[in-house]
């Protein structure tokens, strides 16, 4: 099975983000080594670092090319959404529009889950803004293709829940 691992890069605190690639490549290391993997793609590895030595005019169309490719090729998404991510977002309605089974995983790490918030509309009338649980939105925990969403609060928790889950779309 051919997996893309999908996620948040440009908006992950500053303060996370080292720990956050780490599960990443961890991640993909599990992967590979699951048995469930004949390939596992994501961005850090296979298109980000070669970004790096194209011209910067050609990097926005550059980056959309080959992460699009990327998911289109995937049997399997595997999507960390701790963070938020326009990118993100992108990737899993491409594979919506696929049918590519989607496992969403994300990490409760105290500092990323948002309150839902009152507004006012223009009848002012007052509303709670839907947030669902505060930590990935409520748009993308609906896309059908979603197999299985994971909450995790450790890395290894969370990497052995994903491993679960790619086995059982692989049995299905």
């Amino acid at each position: 099975m051919k997996i893309y691992i999908a996620c948040a890069l440009t908006h992950v605190p500053r303060s996370r983000f080292d720990e956050h690639v780490a599960f990443i490549h961890q991640l993909a290391d599990a992967l590979r080594s699951s048995g469930h993997a004949s390939q596992v793609r994501y961005a850090l590895v296979d298109s980000d670092p070669q970004l790096a030595a194209r011209p910067s005019s050609e990097r926005p169309r550059l980056c959309y090319l080959w992460d699009r490719a990327m998911v289109e090729e995937a049997d399997l998404v595997v999507a960390e959404a701790s963070f938020p991510s326009t990118g993100l977002g992108i990737e899993l309605q491409l594979a919506e529009s696929r049918g590519i089974p989607i496992v969403l995983c994300f990490r409760d790490f105290g500092t990323n889950k948002v309150d839902s918030q009152t507004y006012e509309n223009p009848d002012h009338t007052q509303h709670e803004l839907q947030v669902g649980e505060g930590f990935v939105t409520l748009m993308a925990l609906g896309i059908p293709t979603i197999f299985r969403t994971i909450q995790y609060s450790e890395r290894e928790q969370g990497i052995e829940q994903v491993i679960d889950a790619v086995s059982a779309v692989e049995r299905r």
